[in-house]
């Protein structure tokens, strides 16, 4: 299977010459009988004979489990087409063909399995050098240099077709079917934990192999802590680092699941892990008792039930270590990764308690302002002014300027009347840590038309700038419970025992 170029054959001409090649003592080769054959064939004339079902892999054929008959080679034939690829390769060794030959590996990998693409070659072939092999240490080079030096990015062919606002289900799909697996390889061996998450936060890498990452990172932070009583935040510079190359490849999707998985691992899976160690039942080895989910893909590729509307309890789990993602947030436009650092800034306010002070002060600012103007139209109008010369300066983000009818008329006072009994009783009613508070705040932003003063309070509340249009808000609110709700959801952790897991998944 060749990256980047168009057949030069058919696939009949190719079962022909494999056939020649492999029986026949003359063969043609470029319109030209060669008697006796040859020893060696031009790069351009490799035919491989690929007939039957699996690849031979070790004098083995791949798929042996199902087809015993065949576990020597013996009666491989076309009956069933060409059978899968025995290799892969690409014309150049440009950066962008060789992470296109990888991505088509673990494409192939999912959907014929890792069992049949296992081991298989990848190989450059050129005029110029004929055959050269990508062993596993060049990839793993070829790795080193994609999280280190290379500016990293999406696949070119399906970038338009997987962002926020236009998602083809197709495209969609195959994106999920490229992602890199950490675990694969001796990758995490020979990378560290940094260079690994700059992978799977610039080019992208499976949900699982993620959070076996962060999972193990989270645990030498907590090893760290109790041998030296320091907190340790390791786990949040690597995230950091990860969503930093989100940013730089303008990948919404990478960047919303290691926020989601940050948060599984940081919240719930630190909190499991102390109840373990006060146990004495916390094992050396990470992977001895991992509990990780196994349906994560499901959970990080789409946001399929609303959390906002969620009938489940609230989360008994605090809010992950804040992130830092102030630096991240001034250097992107896009709608998806606005929405993603902004997520991240809600936990942190939550985290932090911000959120709760501000609050206060929000409903105790907008009581003040519907006092005053209750009793003077002159003060509604120069708080009229005073708003549409901030929307003129670009100091606060609206969705239309302010109307001047209804600061004329009653409308403003209504409006805010409401929006300050709403956000009192989130500042009284809920604990500010678990998904409530999310929960009033989104049933305020999605009763909003054309906010102004209600937009800039939100914006303060919740700690996110001057570019954060309701739309922004609501979809940033949304994943910051989404978050929230999978660290509150039980059956998250799958068991250890196996039956137990499938039970807890069917559940």
């Amino acid at each position: 299977v060749r990256v980047g170029g168009e057949a030069l054959a058919s696939i009949a001409q190719l079962r022909a010459m494999n056939h020649s090649y492999i029986y026949d003592n003359d063969y043609e080769i470029s319109g030209r009988i060669v008697k006796g054959g040859l020893n060696t064939l031009p790069y351009n004339e490799v035919f491989v004979r690929v007939g039957g079902v699996g690849r031979l892999a070790n004098g083995l054929n791949t798929n042996c489990v199902l087809h015993p008959y065949d576990f020597h080679g013996v009666d491989r034939t076309f009956d069933d087409g060409c059978g899968t690829p025995v290799a892969l390769f690409t014309r150049t060794n440009m950066f962008k063909d060789l992470t296109a030959l990888l991505r088509l590996r673990a494409r192939m990998s999912s959907i014929l399995g890792k069992e049949t693409m296992l081991k298989i070659p990848l190989l450059f072939i050129c005029p110029e050098h004929g055959t050269r092999v990508l062993t596993i240490g060049l990839q793993q080079k070829l790795l080193s240099i994609m999280s280190n030096s290379l500016n990293p990015f999406q696949n070119p062919h399906i970038k338009h077709k997987t962002q926020m606002n236009n998602i083809s289900e197709s495209h969609f799909q195959q994106k999920l079917q490229e992602l890199l697996d950490l675990d694969d390889d001796d990758i995490r061996n020979v990378l560290t934990a940094e260079e690994c998450a700059r992978l799977a936060g610039g080019f992208g890498a499976t949900d699982e192999s993620v959070a076996n990452l962060l999972m193990d990172v989270m645990l030498e932070d907590f090893k760290a802590e109790r041998k030296s009583g320091l907190s340790q935040k390791r786990l949040q510079n690597i995230v950091n680092e990860g969503i930093s190359a989100s940013v730089r490849s303008n990948d919404f999707n990478t960047s919303r699941q290691l926020l989601i998985l940050y948060t599984l691992v940081a919240s719930r899976g630190r909190e499991d892990t102390h109840k373990k160690s006060l146990k004495g039942t916390v094992s050396p080895s990470s992977r001895s008792h991992r509990k990780l989910l196994r349906h994560v893909s499901s959970i990080t590729s789409k946001n399929e039930t609303n959390p906002i509307v969620s009938e489940r309890t609230p989360s008994s789990y605090p809010p992950p270590p804040p992130l830092d993602t102030d630096r991240l947030r001034s250097a992107t436009n896009s709608d998806g990764l606005l929405s993603v650092l902004g997520a991240a800034e809600v936990l942190k306010s939550i985290q932090t308690n911000a959120a709760k002070k501000r609050a206060m002060e929000a409903a105790q600012s907008i009581e003040e302002w519907i006092e005053k103007s209750e009793n003077s139209v002159a003060y509604r109008l120069a708080s009229w002014r005073d708003l549409t010369t901030a929307q003129d300066d670009l100091k606060i983000a609206t969705e239309n300027h302010s109307n001047f009818m209804a600061f004329v008329s009653n409308k403003a006072i209504t409006n805010r009347k409401k929006f300050a009994e709403q956000l009192r009783y989130a500042v009284d009613s809920t604990n500010f840590e678990g998904i409530e508070f999310l929960k009033s705040i989104h049933s305020i932003v999605s009763t909003m038309h054309s906010p102004c003063l209600r937009l800039e309070l939100l914006q303060f509340i919740l700690g996110l700038d001057n570019r954060y249009s309701v739309a922004h808000v609501e979809r940033s609110v949304e994943l910051a419970a989404t978050c929230l709700n999978i660290s509150a959801t039980e059956d998250i952790f799958a068991s250890d025992n196996e039956s137990e897991i499938h039970g807890s998944l069917e559940d």
